[in-house]
């Protein structure tokens, strides 16, 4: 809304949303920010709190490439697998496989 982030962030801010969330929802984003001049990716992780504490989360992005390699600096202080997914929302869809594949194991 008027008072949210993408209508006050500085033209060319980065935006990193690292909620889990629906794909469709990454993708909306996005394309406000691109709106406004700005950079949205969706980054959602997995390890939990103790991966939170050590640093070693897994985190899935989702975005524009050069956004994501501008911001890997800063992925890399959480995580320790990270690996970008392709266009917005496809950090979204690597989340849902993975827990998944965790509720399947």
């Amino acid at each position: 809304g008027s008072s949210g982030i993408i209508e006050n962030a500085k033209k060319g801010a980065y935006l990193i949303d690292m909620t889990t969330s629906k794909p469709s929802l990454a993708k909306k984003i996005a394309e406000a920010a691109k709106e406004k001049s700005l950079f949205a990716l969706d980054a959602p992780v997995s390890g939990g709190d103790i991966g939170a504490q050590n640093g070693t989360l897994a985190i899935m992005v989702g975005g524009e490439k050069e956004a994501f390699e501008a911001c890997l600096p800063i992925f890399s202080l959480m995580g320790e697998n990270i690996q970008y997914q392709g266009p917005a929302g496809s950090g979204q869809h690597t989340k849902m496989c993975n827990q998944i594949a965790i509720a399947a194991g």
